[in-house]
């Protein structure tokens, strides 16, 4: 699914790009141009660790992963026309997400040499939240005086507020000391990190006077970054942003 609506972000540029002489001539006169969109982010973003120590004179393990499936985003975006057809604009884009996370290991026996005790534990209710401001720089291909598409690319500027396992508490059963407790220790962290935006956003006016222009429209926008998130005793990295997609309002002034 990625690839595809990597793929199709591609293709919309090239669209534009190879357009005829006359759209690609075309004068856009607009000074302001904004827009309101919900939509969502395909794929998923993963938190992974795993730790080895020691424990009664033998090596024990600790894994932890958070799963995190995208939801619904919002985006809003305003710009100008610095110069000709060329737009710069700042786009901003959030979303939340409840993830869960399993722990999984084994801990040496406190008796017996050689006999761990294997325990797996799943977590829900692991909260994401991302926020991202884009700049936006790029070119405004007018087809007609009512549909037009913004190809555009530029830096993202994320800020990750995240859930996530950041170290686990083992007690013991006796008297057989056949089975292990564990207790995860969840903490937030927040990161800040910078990764990229490219995409189109494509516009269709359904009203117009002397001031203002009224319309609809959609955009498809590629962004990503990575961001390494500390744990009790080492970091992970983690991936922000995604394949985006959205509809809704658009004003041009």
């Amino acid at each position: 699914m990625d690839r595809t609506l990597r793929a199709a972000i591609i293709a919309a540029v090239l669209v534009g790009a190879s357009q005829p002489a006359a759209a690609q001539g075309r004068e856009w006169t607009d000074r302001v141009f904004t827009s309101v969109s919900f939509g969502f982010e395909g794929g998923t973003a993963e938190v992974a660790d795993n730790r080895t120590f020691t424990v009664y004179g033998e090596d024990a393990t600790i894994s932890s992963k958070s799963r995190f499936k995208t939801d619904g985003i919002i985006d809003v975006a305003a710009g100008v026309r610095a110069w000709r057809n060329l737009g710069v604009a700042l786009a901003y884009h959030a979303e939340s997400t409840t993830g869960t996370a399993d722990v999984q290991g084994s801990i040496p026996h406190p008796i017996f040499f050689d006999r761990p005790r294997n325990f797996s534990e799943n977590i829900d209710g692991i909260d994401r939240d991302e926020q991202a401001t884009h700049l936006q720089i790029g070119w405004m291909v007018p087809f007609n005086d009512k549909l037009d598409v913004f190809l555009y690319a530029g830096p993202s500027f994320f800020r990750l507020s995240q859930e996530l396992i950041v170290d686990v508490t083992v007690a013991e059963q006796p008297p057989a000391f056949t089975n292990v407790v564990v207790q995860a220790n969840v903490d937030v962290r927040k990161r800040n990190t910078t990764g990229y935006n490219v995409g189109a956003d494509v516009s269709y006016m359904l009203y117009s006077n002397d001031s203002v222009r009224l319309g609809v429209g959609g955009f498809l926008r590629l962004t990503r970054a990575t961001a390494d998130i500390a744990l009790a005793n080492s970091s992970v990295e983690t991936t922000l942003g995604g394949v985006q997609a959205g509809i809704g309002a658009r004003v041009r002034f």
